[in-house]
C-alpha cells in the first residue's frame, strides 16, 4: 500500500543520471573524482570534484616543526607512502646540508622498491575486481600482504611507516630481514606467469583496457606525467 501523498519521481526525457568516476568510499566527497552525467552509455557532461581529503598538507606543514611533518607526509598517498617520506627528507636534507650515509641510502631504495611492488599489486587487484576477475583481486590482496608483513616487521606499521627520516632512516634493518625479503621476492617472481595467464593475457582485460587513457609523449611531458604512465608512452 502506498501513502496518499506518494508521487513518483518524474525522470527527464533524456534519462540522464550522475555517476562518480574515481575513489568511492563513505567519504566520497573528500577524494578527487569526476561527476559524469550520462545519457545511456553516452557522456553528456563532466564536472571535476577536487575534494578536500588529502589536501592542504603544505599549508599544515608550515606551522609544524620539521620532525612533526615526518608523521604527516605519508598521509598524502595512502597506498604508496614512502615516496612522500623520501621527498620530504630530501628537502630537509638539502636545506640543512645533511649527508645521508650510504647504508641508509640503500635501505631507502629497498623500502621504496617494496612499496612500489605493493602499489602494483594494489592496482592490479583493483582493476581485476572492476572487470569481474575476483580471483585475481584476492591474489593481489594476499600477495601484497606478504610485503606489508615485512613492513610491519621493519617499521612497526603496515601502512604509514615513517621510516625514512631527514638524515637517513629511523633504525637499521633487523637480523635475517634480507633473507625473508628475498624469499618473498622469489615467491612473487614465481607468481608472475600466473598473473599473466589470468589477468594480463585475458581477452576481457584487453577489451576493457586497450586504448583507454592513451596519451602521446608530448602530452605526458606537458602534463608532468611520471613513472609507468610516462614509460608506457615510450
Amino acid at each position: 500500500m502506498r501513502p496518499e501523498n506518494y508521487h513518483p519521481v518524474e525522470h527527464p526525457a533524456s534519462h540522464e543520471y550522475e555517476l562518480y568516476f574515481g575513489p568511492n568510499h563513505p567519504g566520497i566527497e573528500g577524494n578527487y573524482a569526476l561527476k559524469v552525467r550520462l545519457s545511456g552509455d553516452e557522456i553528456v557532461g563532466i564536472k571535476a570534484d577536487g575534494g578536500y581529503l588529502h589536501r592542504g598538507f603544505e599549508k599544515i606543514m608550515e606551522d609544524r616543526l620539521w620532525i612533526q611533518n615526518v608523521a604527516l607526509v605519508p598521509r598524502i598517498c595512502v597506498p604508496d607512502p614512502p615516496p612522500m617520506e623520501q621527498t620530504y627528507a630530501q628537502a630537509v636534507e638539502m636545506l640543512g646540508g645533511l649527508e645521508v650515509p650510504e647504508r641508509a641510502q640503500w635501505i631507502r631504495a629497498m623500502i621504496l622498491e617494496m612499496s612500489r611492488i605493493c602499489g602494483h599489486l594494489f592496482i592490479v587487484g583493483g582493476i581485476a575486481a572492476t572487470i569481474g576477475q575476483y580471483s585475481n583481486m584476492f591474489w593481489g590482496i594476499a600477495d601484497r600482504d606478504r610485503i606489508l608483513d615485512l613492513f610491519e616487521e621493519l617499521t612497526g606499521a603496515r601502512i604509514y611507516h615513517m621510516f625514512i627520516t631527514p638524515g637517513g632512516v629511523r633504525r637499521d634493518i633487523p637480523d635475517g630481514f634480507l633473507d625473508r625479503l628475498s624469499h618473498v621476492l622469489d615467491y612473487l617472481e614465481a607468481r608472475l606467469p600466473e598473473y599473466d595467464d589470468l589477468f594480463f593475457d585475458n581477452p576481457v582485460f584487453h577489451r576493457r583496457a586497450e586504448g583507454i587513457g592513451a596519451m602521446t609523449q608530448e602530452q605526458a611531458l606537458a602534463w608532468g606525467v611520471t613513472g609507468p604512465n610516462l614509460r608506457a608512452c615510450g
